[in-house]
């Protein structure tokens, strides 16, 4: 009986030790950081972070468990974005939603575990811009209020967390140093007015050489100004109505100083062009550039997460036979919201 009575207290020493020990030593507070340094532009690292939708693309967990199930609620980006998941015992059930958003600077995460009680964690990450690259934090925060058994588990959270956040900053540099760095020095934002212009509709096929259905479409136009005595009023443009299948439908356009025409104008008529928001883009150089100038166009517009408003046209603004072809200026211009 003497052994048992020994073990006893022996034992409820341990117990006593082990709950004081948490109660005065151990913090509620769990903190688990890790970085990593991006070599792209921090905009491009927001925009990917800034989604539960597309969490799974670099999350360190996806591939521990192929066969969970995810569920999606809320904005694809920005706060209210959230994701739901289930899994197996690697990968546990629960929920993250984005609860702030503060554009190339920071994202804020709150996060339910299932079967780990009814407070949040938090998981925030800071993006710090460095020239062309950025360092990334992904912090990890927890509260046990409290919790003994909670504040021991907290000792441990460093040791089971951080090498997978490790993990997930790496498959995050991967997938953004994977994506292209365009540069955009060409464009702006401009409000552009209206014009009045003479104009012809015309297509072609983009596979052939089209300057001949353009000069045609130009001439017509300039001889039909010259027989009425009707002056420029700014460069030749074309706007475009169509571009599919490698056939461009085009107006051909010459800005003029006039409100109305009279008598028979054949195909030409009088319009008048987009009045209000546009992207603008100055190519320098050959026309040939103008595939890969629209390209360009395209990945601005998506990358600003900008609104097309109608068709694109271009500018002619100088005369290619008066100037070397690596001086030729074409505005492209796209309507915007």
């Amino acid at each position: 009986m003497r052994v048992f009575k020994y073990l006893f207290f022996a034992l409820l020493f341990l117990v006593i030790a082990f709950y004081a020990y948490g109660f005065f030593f151990l913090e509620d507070k769990v903190q688990v950081s890790r970085s990593i340094t991006i070599d792209r532009p921090a905009k491009m690292v927001f925009k990917t972070v800034n989604s539960m939708h597309t969490f799974n693309q670099w999350s360190p967990w996806a591939k521990l468990d192929p066969d969970a199930s995810y569920q999606y609620e809320g904005p694809e980006k920005g706060v209210g974005s959230k994701m739901s998941w289930s899994g197996n015992k690697e990968v546990g059930s629960g929920h993250q939603t984005i609860i702030e958003s503060v554009p190339y600077e920071r994202i804020k995460a709150e996060l339910y575990f299932d079967g780990q009680g009814d407070d949040p964690a938090w998981a925030t990450y800071q993006i710090k811009a460095m020239g062309d690259s950025t360092e990334v934090s992904w912090i990890f925060d927890a509260d046990f209020k409290g919790d003994i058994l909670g504040r021991y588990f907290g000792m441990m959270m460093d040791g089971m967390l951080g090498p997978q956040y490790e993990l997930g900053l790496q498959n995050l540099k991967t997938l953004v140093e994977a994506k292209p760095v365009y540069d955009f020095s060409g464009f702006s934002i401009e409000n552009v007015s209206s014009q009045n212009v003479l104009y012809i509709t015309a297509s072609g096929n983009t596979n052939d050489d089209l300057s001949g259905v353009i000069g045609e479409a130009y001439g017509k136009i300039t001889a039909f100004m010259a027989a009425n005595d009707i002056n420029f009023g700014g460069m030749p443009l074309a706007i475009t109505r169509s571009w599919e299948n490698s056939v461009w439908e085009f107006d051909a356009a010459i800005p003029v100083d006039l409100t109305s025409i009279e008598g028979e104008t054949g195909e030409i008529q009088l319009g008048q062009t987009y009045a209000g928001k546009a992207v603008k883009y100055i190519q320098k150089g050959s026309y040939d550039q103008g595939e890969a100038s629209y390209a360009l166009l395209d990945a601005y517009i998506a990358e600003n997460e900008l609104q097309r408003n109608g068709n694109p046209w271009e500018v002619y603004a100088n005369d290619p036979e008066t100037v070397p072809e690596t001086e030729i200026l074409t505005y492209i211009y796209q309507p915007i919201k």
